[in-house]
């Protein structure tokens, strides 16, 4: 049984406390149902994309929409088990 274990660290910081208070908020939810997406829209809901951004805006007072994806992907795993994603 040699199985190959990859293990892989990251940064939680303050990104479980802020979605969950987004959570709460009803953010995701009422974003999504005011600014519906059209049919090409794929992946990610429009709610789950901008509470995700506003996580990185709070998190790191940096609002530039491009460098929000060098940062997500630096935290998947703590992205994808705050968002059931």
């Amino acid at each position: 049984m040699n199985e190959d274990l990859t293990i892989t660290d990251e940064l939680v910081e303050d990104i479980p406390v802020l979605l969950a208070q987004m959570e709460r908020m009803g953010v995701q939810p009422t974003l999504d149902q005011c600014f519906p997406t059209h049919g090409n829209w794929h992946g990610m809901s429009l709610g789950w994309t901008s509470a995700i951004w506003l996580t990185h805006i709070l998190s790191l007072g940096d609002h530039r929409l491009n460098q929000v994806e060098d940062w997500a992907g630096k935290r998947l795993e703590t992205l994808e088990g705050c968002t059931d994603g």
